[in-house]
């Protein structure tokens, strides 16, 4: 498996920051700002673990996940969602998502996850 990380999310600030932090620990990233951006990516580039915004401009991330699945693709899932009033389980309960987690995150707890995912040690 792929040690990179794919950030799909189409708030600019936000993208790049998580691109930022998970690059400043040593992981090679991918960004997408948007769902035809990242089935594009899903298609031609390896990798192990994709965050997700589940709120994309084009296509709703829990479809760009089953359409991801559906092409093979067999990274870590995690949700990010900035609005977790909304239930989003049953939407995604049969991709294998390993978790969803509400905006703003703290990128320690997003670093530990890419390390405990990737099994690789890099981030801290």
């Amino acid at each position: 498996m792929s040690d990179r990380i794919l950030i799909i999310e189409d708030e600019p600030t936000m993208r790049i920051l998580l691109m930022d932090y998970f690059e400043s620990v040593g992981y090679q990233v991918l960004g997408a700002p948007d769902g035809r951006t990242a089935l594009a990516i899903a298609s031609s580039e390896p990798f192990g673990l994709a965050f997700v915004d589940i709120n994309l401009p084009d296509i709703m991330g829990d479809e760009v996940m089953r359409r991801m699945r559906e092409r093979g693709v067999a990274a870590e899932l995690v949700v990010l969602s900035g609005n977790l009033r909304e239930s989003y389980e049953d939407r995604i309960a049969d991709l294998g998502v390993h978790e969803i987690l509400e905006k703003p995150v703290d990128l320690r707890v997003l670093g530990s996850l890419a390390k405990k995912l990737l099994g690789n040690g890099r981030a801290h």
